[in-house]
């Protein structure tokens, strides 16, 4: 049996993946017409034990507000504005928990409808490593920014700053 260390928690039709049925990596989505490895949300891994994975893929929905149509939300899923906060907040404190120490965690955001402050600062006291802005906002659309964090243990960035 394959071993699975690599968990896409918003896989949906994986689009940005290049092999779309990596051996080591368990595609989750909450859409079942997506179909993913496991229908699930990205907000509530509570089938995984802590510390599962070495990587996470993170790309959520980036659309927000209160129409459900239009074919990016009817694709790529939708958040819902009144709840945003707390799903972010709790999303991250899952994936903390089931990042191995030193696993890598990457996240895509757009800032199409919120800034990427606003989310990252929902991570809590997990900081991004670096990033990297991909596409450059014109009057027409908004950038694209990828993160990088990983699960450094709290006792070794204590050691690090004596």
């Amino acid at each position: 049996m394959d071993r699975k260390f690599i968990l896409d928690v918003t896989a949906g039709y994986r689009e940005m993946w290049y092999n779309k049925k990596h051996p080591n990596t368990i595609y989750l989505d909450i859409n079942p017409e997506c179909k993913p490895d496991i229908v699930g949300d990205f907000r509530d891994l509570k089938q995984f034990k802590d510390k599962s994975f070495k990587l996470i893929v993170f790309d959520p929905p980036h659309q927000s507000g209160k129409v459900q149509t239009g074919w990016l939300a009817k694709k790529y899923g939708k958040l819902n504005f009144n709840t945003i906060h707390k799903d972010f907040y709790t999303a991250f404190k899952e994936l903390y928990r089931v990042l191995e120490d030193y696993g890598i965690l990457i996240f895509k955001w757009s800032t199409a409808q919120i800034r990427k402050e606003r989310i990252l600062a929902l991570a809590d006291n997990w900081k991004p490593l670096f990033g990297q802005k991909t596409a450059y906002k014109t009057k027409h659309s908004s950038s694209t920014y990828w993160f990088c964090f990983m699960k450094i243990p709290k006792e070794e960035i204590e050691n690090k700053v004596k």
